[in-house]
């Protein structure tokens, strides 16, 4: 599906005629093994199952839905792998059921369920209990609402984050990790070497005046080109 480790370009986006010409640049210029296009929650939310579809069969490439689902998850689950998602997203502080049904459904259809850890207040412990449910990406992901008030970016959390990394090769070695929150070039080469599997970059990308120099700036850091 994708390698690792994989540049994940959150296309955290309203304009769909946008998100599909960045996805085409990219997916056309870079190579698409290392990458996986997130159709952003307020893509969907705007554009619904039409946003997977068109950029799964336009680019061809690895497709995260980010429907940060917290209910009726296996709907939202089957909504979005009908549609061209190759994974999806659930929010951690959702119900066990929820979580359960959620990766159930995924798994029927052979796709990969992600597990946000976002705003969770205790994610090393919650991100043990999603792998025994079966979660198969954790995402130890920092709000920027979050980073602003607390004056920090994700890069300041990195002792939490190998600690996680452990923790989750010990008990699922073959979950992937993936992290997002802010994260630029100059911040990636740190999670590379923690061992973090897909790195998720928004703003850095789809604001950048150039989005494929900086994508190919970011997939150098990484070490894959």
């Amino acid at each position: 599906m994708f390698r690792k480790p994989a540049l994940q370009v959150a296309l955290d986006l309203t304009d769909l005629n946008k998100a599909i010409e960045l996805a085409t640049l990219l997916t056309t210029n870079l190579p698409k093994d290392y990458l996986i296009i997130e159709a952003g929650t307020p893509l969907i939310k705007s554009w619904g199952v039409l946003a997977p579809r068109l950029l799964k069969n336009i680019t061809g490439a690895t497709i995260f839905a980010d429907t940060k689902t917290m209910d009726t998850g296996a709907l939202e689950a089957r909504l979005m792998i009908d549609n061209g998602a190759d994974i999806v997203s659930v929010l951690s502080v959702s119900s066990e059921d929820t979580i359960k049904e959620f990766i159930g459904e995924t798994h029927t259809y052979g796709k990969l369920a992600a597990v946000d850890l976002i705003n969770n207040p205790a994610p090393v412990e919650t991100a043990i209990k999603t792998l025994d449910l079966g979660a198969d990406i954790i995402i130890y992901h920092v709000g920027i609402d979050v980073q602003i008030k607390r004056g920090i970016t994700v890069a300041d959390l990195i002792d939490e984050i190998k600690y996680l990394i452990r923790i989750i090769r010990n008990r699922k070695s073959n979950a992937f990790v993936a992290v997002a929150g802010g994260l630029k070039p100059g911040l990636v080469s740190s999670f590379i070497e923690a061992g973090v599997d897909i790195v998720i970059v928004g703003s850095a990308i789809i604001k950048s005046s150039n989005p494929l120099s900086i994508s190919r700036e970011l997939l150098s850091e990484m070490g894959v080109i």
